[in-house]
């Protein structure tokens, strides 16, 4: 059984808010691919019960709230998109700040408006995305992140859409802190969507964490940081050491269970469903030409059973 979320209409998180945790992961397929982008994190977390599945509708600005009826997983947050060239934080925007590239070198998003617009607009159900990711340049001179010289996946990454699980309304209405959320609190054991198209650069369903002290320290990220900010990225759906995108299918449901499914693509962090930020479908940049993109994510279900 699946219960449908009624949601009112609410004031969306600020995009400005979300985006220095709504930034990706990675980039290409390549074996020796690996990459990462800016986020934080923060701790947190409410309490809850339910049976069957639970479908989300978000408002038609893009925002879930743990108040609506029938939402009993919990899940509070904006969607948003994100791109390599967009967002204000400190790690944010890293093909242009970190990467030194120029812009028509980045990952561009044509819809919904990028960073720093807000909002995300609900087009009957579905949150729609189009843009062109960048192909993945050599490293300019005198960087030295990961991949250098020979490839700057680090800061070249691509773009994607994702939403919050559990974080509080940007300014005027909030501070925009990002939480965990912990799926076994509410029975719940994975997530299932439906998309009308998959990129042909391929997609990565991705599931950010907060790292631990350890786990930041290690990847020399500060304390609080996330997997957005780890040069490994974030765990995510099909996910191995060779960066292999994730087994989405167009046109059916595509299932998801978080203890079998998720992974990350190393093993330089412990994934913990328990550390859970959010949700992200991203677009990984390309190997030898720019990918446009195009596609709607419908339907996400917590899944019970």
């Amino acid at each position: 059984m699946t219960k449908l979320l009624s949601h009112s209409l609410l004031v969306a998180l600020c995009i400005g808010g979300i985006a220095a945790a709504g930034c990706s992961s990675d980039a290409s397929g390549d074996d020796d691919d690996n990459g990462g982008t800016g986020g934080t994190g923060a701790t947190g977390g409410t309490g809850g019960t339910g049976t069957g599945n639970t479908l989300l509708i978000p408002s038609g600005d893009g925002w879930i709230d743990a108040m609506d009826v029938g939402n009993d997983v919990g899940i509070q947050g904006s969607w948003y998109p994100y791109g390599d060239q967009y967002g204000d934080g400190p790690t944010d925007a890293k093909c242009i700040k970190f990467g030194m590239h120029t812009a028509a070198e980045c990952s561009l998003i044509t819809s919904p408006p990028p960073p720093p617009a807000t909002g995300f607009t609900n087009t009957m159900g579905k949150m729609c995305t189009t843009g062109e990711v960048a192909v993945i340049p050599a490293c300019q001179a005198g960087v030295t992140t990961s991949g250098c010289p020979a490839k700057d996946y680090s800061n070249v990454w691509g773009a994607g859409i994702g939403f919050d699980f559990n974080a509080n309304k940007g300014p005027p209405d909030g501070d925009g802190a990002k939480k965990t959320w912990n799926p076994a609190t509410y029975g719940v054991i994975g997530v299932s969507f439906e998309i009308d198209g998959v990129p042909p650069a391929g997609l990565r369903v991705e599931f950010p964490i907060l790292l631990t002290e350890a786990e930041a320290t290690a990847a020399a990220l500060p304390v609080g940081s996330s997997t957005d900010d780890h040069p490994d990225g974030a765990p995510y759906w099909g996910a191995t050491d060779k960066f292999p995108n994730s087994p989405v299918v167009a046109g059916a449901v595509n299932r998801i269970i978080f203890a079998t499914d998720v992974k990350p693509p190393r093993t330089n962090y412990a994934y913990l469903p328990e550390k859970m930020l959010g949700i992200q479908f991203h677009v990984p940049a390309a190997s030898a030409a720019r990918s446009p993109y195009n596609f709607c994510v419908s339907n996400i279900t917590y899944l019970r059973q």
